[in-house]
């Protein structure tokens, strides 16, 4: 599935130019602990017009702001993309999902943003629930999760029949197996430095003929899969490590519980072709969330929910 051992090359070299990050996906901040949290600005370059916070998937970083920088710019909407620690530009910490909120309030506070909102894509989901748990309402307009994934804990619920429960010990050796063998398994094919191996990666990694439509090689494609590699490459900058803890602060225990969340402006969006985040996952953490956040989008797998639907999904959070 990943290419793993395919070392034929991509259907086509990676743009040179495309690996090349611009000015704006290179800013930093210096949180009060001394902390550099990395972010990057797309979209529309109005002060006034509303902002979304956008977090990324795993592995990723803040370069994934370029696949919406024209919807963005489209809209009137600004959109600002995070490192999380480790990966990209922002300093590796043990820092957990209760401690995000605090970082993005104080990268919006040294920006001069009042109100914003969040939206969370994949292993970005739980990092968007908790500033929806954590952050007042007077600062965040809406939450935005797009195929999120779900604690390990749901699995006891989606899967009944297996002796989860018995003393505890099944659900602790899966988050043991899932921080130790699963993650870095999954991990593995991106640590490569070589641009034209991660793009072959990428390509290997679209299965259905329409994910395999939706990749690209024309420079003004928003699925360009050479921006992709790029993001790629700064994910793992600082090393492995930063994607790793990223990964071990979604497999441990979130330290909040869904139903703390006030879920009024809370939206779920996912498609039922999703083998990366099952469905399962999103309908579970709408019901705790006290049902009618989830919006399913039939045929949709974990790349191409976004083909159709970018527009209306920032267009929503970005009106919230």
């Amino acid at each position: 599935m990943f290419g793993f051992y395919d070392s034929s090359p991509p259907s086509s070299p990676p743009n040179s130019s495309k690996l090349i990050l611009r000015p704006e996906e290179c800013q930093t901040f210096t949180l009060p602990d001394t902390r550099n949290l990395g972010f990057a600005t797309y979209g529309s370059t109005t002060p006034s017009d509303p902002v979304i916070f956008l977090f990324h998937g795993l592995p990723g970083c803040r370069i994934v702001g370029r696949s919406w920088d024209k919807v963005c710019k489209k809209i009137g909407a600004r959109l600002i993309t995070i490192d999380r620690p480790g990966c990209g530009l922002s300093t590796l910490a043990d820092r957990g999902l209760t401690d995000w909120p605090e970082d993005v309030v104080s990268l919006a506070n040294y920006l001069g943003i009042r109100r914003f909102s969040v939206l969370g894509a994949s292993g970005g989901g739980p990092f968007a629930l908790a500033c929806a748990r954590f952050i007042p309402r007077e600062r965040l307009r809406g939450t935005t999760v797009v195929c999120g994934i779900g604690p390990i804990d749901a699995l006891p619920d989606m899967v009944p029949y297996l002796p989860w429960r018995l003393m505890g010990i099944t659900l602790w050796f899966l988050k043991v197996v899932a921080r130790y063998v699963i993650l870095p398994y999954l991990l593995l094919p991106y640590y490569t430095r070589d641009p034209s191996r991660l793009k072959r990666v990428l390509e290997n990694q679209c299965q259905t003929p329409a994910e395999k439509a939706l990749i690209s090689n024309d420079s003004d494609s928003d699925t360009n899969l050479d921006d992709s590699v790029a993001g790629l490459l700064e994910a793992f900058k600082q090393g492995t490590e930063g994607c790793l803890h990223d990964g071990t602060v979604l497999a441990r225990n979130w330290g909040f519980e869904l139903k703390e969340v006030n879920s009024e402006k809370v939206w779920l969006v996912h498609g039922d072709k999703d083998t990366h985040a099952p469905l399962g996952m999103a309908q579970w953490i709408n019901e705790r969330l006290g049902g009618g956040r989830l919006r399913v989008l039939e045929g949709k797998t974990h790349f191409t929910i976004w083909k159709d639907h970018s527009e209306e999904i920032f267009r929503q959070s970005s009106e919230a």
